[in-house]
């Protein structure tokens, strides 16, 4: 799953770079661009987009 993980990761990041005052992001719609479960993206943003992590 990590490589999935990384690219959703990596897509966050570069969304969050573009938009500079608020990124809205939708679960599913992100989870039907980026080919992969709804499930994953909850995995990559609880994991690491945590307040532990900065």
């Amino acid at each position: 799953m990590s490589m999935i993980a990384d690219k959703i990761e990596k897509f966050i990041l570069d969304r969050m770079r573009e938009e500079q005052e608020k990124l809205i992001l939708k679960r599913n719609e992100l989870a039907d661009e980026l080919d992969c479960a709804p499930s994953q993206i909850s995995y990559v943003l609880s994991t690491r987009f945590s307040n532990e992590r900065g």
